[in-house]
Order: structure tokens, then C-alpha cells, then sequence
């Protein structure tokens, strides 16, 4: 060996500090960056499953409202059955009509107390 180069290190060879520490700071920076990706990876997958969970909780009402609904449209059909109506109407207490009388309207001049034969003075 030289005596040049022992006299600037002393017999000891150099080291390598700052280039481990740039390395280390950069797999340190990748590892945060993988770290801060997978983190906000993680609260969108959350918030999917929670939004999923919530249109399948609507659906499955939509679904039992409509059931509730078909229900009600069969019980509106039996009701207004003809045979249906007509044992409500006796067990209500009324009667077929056996004489009819109509009112007719009023004509405008009978309305206004004019006789129609009649001339103003």
C-alpha cells in the first residue's frame, strides 16, 4: 500500500455511511409510499363492501315492498269481485231499486226564476 493513502486514512479503509444511509432512506421513502398505497387501498375496499352492503340491504326492501304490494293488488281484486260486492251490499242492508226517479238539471232560465213563456214588462 501506499504511504498516501495511509496517511489520508490512517491505515483504515473508508466508510460507506453516507451511501448506506441515502440507501436506507430511500427503502424507508418506497416502504412508506407502499405503506400509505396500501392503506388507502384498504379504506376504498371498506367503504365498497360498506356501500355494497347497503344497496343489497335497499334491495332486499324494494323486493319485500313489492311483494307487500302484488299482496294488497290481489286483496283489491277480491274485494271488488262481483259476488264479493254483492254480499257486502246485502250484509250493508241495501235494497235493488224498484222505482227510479231522476232529477234533471235546471235549464239556465229556469234557474233564474223565468218562466220561459213569460215576457218582461
Amino acid at each position: 500500500m501506499s504511504v498516501l493513502w495511509q496517511q489520508q486514512t490512517h491505515g483504515v479503509p473508508k466508510r460507506r455511511e453516507q451511501r448506506d444511509r441515502a440507501l436506507a432512506l430511500l427503502f424507508l421513502s418506497v416502504v412508506g409510499v407502499v405503506v400509505l398505497l396500501a392503506a388507502s387501498y384498504l379504506s376504498l375496499l371498506a367503504s365498497n363492501v360498506h356501500l355494497s352492503s347497503q344497496a343489497w340491504t335497499l334491495e332486499q326492501e324494494w323486493l319485500q315492498q313489492q311483494r307487500a304490494n302484488q299482496a294488497l293488488t290481489v286483496e283489491i281484486a277480491r274485494q271488488s269481485s262481483i259476488p264479493v260486492l254483492q254480499q257486502r251490499s246485502i250484509a250493508l242492508g241495501y235494497q235493488p231499486a224498484e222505482q227510479v226517479d231522476y232529477l234533471w238539471p235546471a235549464t239556465p232560465v229556469q234557474a233564474a226564476g223565468v218562466a220561459p213563456d213569460a215576457k218582461e214588462p
